[in-house]
């Protein structure tokens, strides 16, 4: 290597450690409240303009299908930064792009010489994952990949808050991992897929510039397999070390809530929802709460679900259907699934009581869409406009979360008066509670004393 070159590099690996030596977080006093973009919106990296409404239902299924498949490979494959050292990242097999979390939010990120000294980026929330990442300059390389038509790029060699952090200097750094002197990481997504980048620490700031925070994040040039849509980045959320929340949580007494609007919900002038950290993050008598369990590394938050209801009773469901049993089953909630997936046995005693539900009432006619359509399971159309529609129960331990019929029952604009649960069964014993069924819901994640606190909320406030 030229002397210059390790001069500069030199250079770089201090500049680095003085910006960790002075890392800091400012947290503003009061409440901050960022207002969350769901993919109808047209500030979505999601949005597709003209959609019809049986093509937004078939991909927010689709979606949940692929999500759920990558949370279940997911559990058996905890150590990852080991297991993808050996992938072929070489390798120039086609991306296929695949569609996985919906729920994004506005983040400012880096320092440059412009009239706003951040540029925004919409990141997914993403509850089932640890970094915080967006795609950098280097996946433009040759050697290197990018994902998106076209790719949303940070350009961080223009932002001088941008520091790449020296390999062995941080704990954020695995062992093995240095790519030309920094640390890199490689993170898995489940369904044979993987990103690769080099760790950082940068500007982040959130909502207003009041809330500036210097974080560690991923700066992604590389791609390997059928890789998800990435849109802008991801704002990981679980329970690892790197992630958004584990990274100031002596600031936020390592709590987080977040209010999803109703999907099903058409009008511009609906809520955004929101995401909060400070000293909103609080609970009242009005919360219920259930104790939240981690798993041998894993980044999701698993519940303890023990039963479900339709209208009040209690179908005959064991709670070993739910349990968590080694590297099979448990229950899941997250923030990247939209439609809840259901154990094969519980799903099959809901369907066979909805069923026999509808029946009862005379007035529902069971339909199949086509092909062309989507393919939810269990879908009827009424002779009336007026329709009876069942709640759903979920039983966690030492709290219910009741669901009114729209955050069980998705409508369809074709034919009239028709709907269809959206819920679906999945083949792997895996439960995942969904972002459709928690919306009209505040849910508040106290990850110090490992409670999920929840309660009926109209996701105002922003």
């Amino acid at each position: 290597m030229e002397k210059s070159s390790i001069m500069a590099l030199l250079f770089s690996m201090l500049m680095s450690i003085i910006f960790m030596l002075s890392h800091n977080v400012f947290i503003c006093s009061s409440a901050l409240k960022i207002p969350l973009i769901l993919p109808n919106s047209p500030e979505s990296p999601l949005y597709i303009k003209n959609i019809t409404r049986a093509q937004m239902i078939e991909n927010l299924r689709r979606r949940s299908k692929i999500r759920a498949r990558s949370i279940s490979r997911s559990r058996t494959s905890n150590n990852t930064h080991n297991k993808f050292a050996q992938l072929d990242w070489a390798s120039k097999q086609p991306l296929h792009i695949e569609e996985g979390s919906v729920i994004s939010l506005k983040i400012g990120i880096g320092t440059f010489t412009t009239p706003i000294s951040y540029k925004p980026y919409y990141l997914y929330l993403d509850t089932g994952s640890e970094l915080i990442w967006v795609q950098c300059e280097d996946c433009q390389r040759p050697e290197n990949r990018c994902v998106g038509k076209p790719p949303i790029i940070f350009k961080n060699s223009e932002s001088s808050s941008y520091h790449p952090i020296p390999c062995g200097t941080h704990e954020f750094c695995y062992p093995g991992t240095c790519i030309n002197g920094f640390c890199s990481y490689t993170s898995h997504y489940g369904s044979g897929t993987a990103a690769r980048g080099i760790l950082a620490f940068e500007k982040f700031t959130l909502g207003t510039e009041d809330v500036v925070l210097n974080l560690a994040f991923g700066c992604n040039f590389f791609y390997y397999g059928r890789f998800t849509d990435v849109g802008n980045g991801i704002l990981g959320l679980g329970w690892g070390k790197r992630s958004f929340i584990s990274q100031i949580k002596t600031q936020v007494h390592d709590a987080f809530s977040y209010c999803f609007p109703h999907f099903d919900k058409t009008s511009s002038a609906q809520s955004h929802g929101y995401f909060a950290i400070g000293s909103d993050v609080v609970f009242d008598d009005d919360y219920s709460y259930t104790t939240m369990v981690t798993v041998g590394g894993e980044q999701h938050y698993y519940l303890n679900l023990l039963g479900i209801s339709v209208n009040g009773n209690r179908l005959k469901i064991s709670p070993k259907v739910f349990e968590r049993t080694g590297n099979q089953k448990g229950t899941v909630i997250d923030s990247g699934t939209t439609f809840t997936t259901i154990t094969p046995i519980a799903y099959k005693e809901l369907r066979k009581v909805l069923v026999a539900y509808f029946k009862s009432l005379g007035n529902y006619v069971p339909i199949k869409p086509g092909k062309e359509e989507f393919k939810l399971d269990l879908c009827y159309q009424s002779s009336a406009a007026a329709q009876e529609l069942p709640s759903v129960t979920f039983h966690f331990y030492r709290a219910d979360l009741v669901l009114k019929p729209e955050n069980v029952f998705i409508s369809l604009d074709n034919p009239p008066n028709a709907f269809c649960l959206a819920m679906e069964k999945y083949h792997d014993n895996l439960t995942i509670l969904g972002s459709y069924q928690q919306s009209n819901f505040k849910f508040l994640y106290d990850r110090l004393r490992w409670l999920l606190f929840f309660k009926p909320d109209s996701c105002q406030g922003t």
